[in-house]
């Protein structure tokens, strides 16, 4: 196995510890002999151990995370459009995935200040900036009203909570947020 190979599975097995049993619960022993290594080849690939495997596994998901919501706002079509890609983001930002990111904010005052710092600097730069900036721009545009920020936290707050199980649930969640409950005349 290659070195990336195995810094890969070791960063895939302390996520799933992370996500069962949190921060606290996690044992680098226990990383090591789910990926049938010992605990110090963990330290090899993450000279810091607990806490830089903490960083390069939050900081995988919120990559992975900010690039599909930066896709999703960068893609064609007008605000609903896109809002639509962002919605079908978000909705899939439930269940274990919500459990994960809660477990990573749950973390935070756990780990050093300047990691903690890090990693709230990466989902706010990643996550949520990108979103803040879009409704600044559909705001710009006369299409949305408000403030960016709050637009943004309402917004993915109603997609994630939203059971979103067929294929017409992001399209009612922008048609709610765009145009509200109220019945139309």
């Amino acid at each position: 196995m290659s070195p990336a190979d195995t810094r890969t599975q070791i960063m895939d097995a302390f996520a799933e510890q992370l996500a069962a049993t949190g921060y606290r619960g996690i044992s680098l022993v226990g990383v090591g002999r789910s990926v049938g290594i010992q605990k110090p080849s963990i330290y090899h690939h993450f000279p810091g151990g607990k806490e830089d495997l903490y960083i390069a596994v939050a900081e995988r998901y919120i990559r992975d995370v900010g690039a599909r919501i930066s896709a999703a706002l960068a893609g064609p079509g007008d605000v609903p459009h896109r809002l639509h890609a962002l919605a079908t983001v978000a909705a899939g930002q439930h269940g274990d995935a919500v459990t994960f990111e809660q477990r990573i904010y749950d973390t935070l005052p756990l780990v050093s200040a300047a990691t903690s710092e890090h990693v709230s600097g990466l989902y706010v730069a990643l996550m949520l900036a990108p979103v803040t900036r879009f409704f600044a721009d559909a705001r710009a545009e006369g299409v949305v009203t408000g403030e960016p920020e709050f637009l943004m936290n309402a917004f993915l707050h109603l997609a994630r909570a939203a059971d979103l199980t067929d294929e017409t649930g992001p399209a009612r969640i922008v048609a709610l947020f765009l145009d509200g409950a109220r019945p139309r005349a």
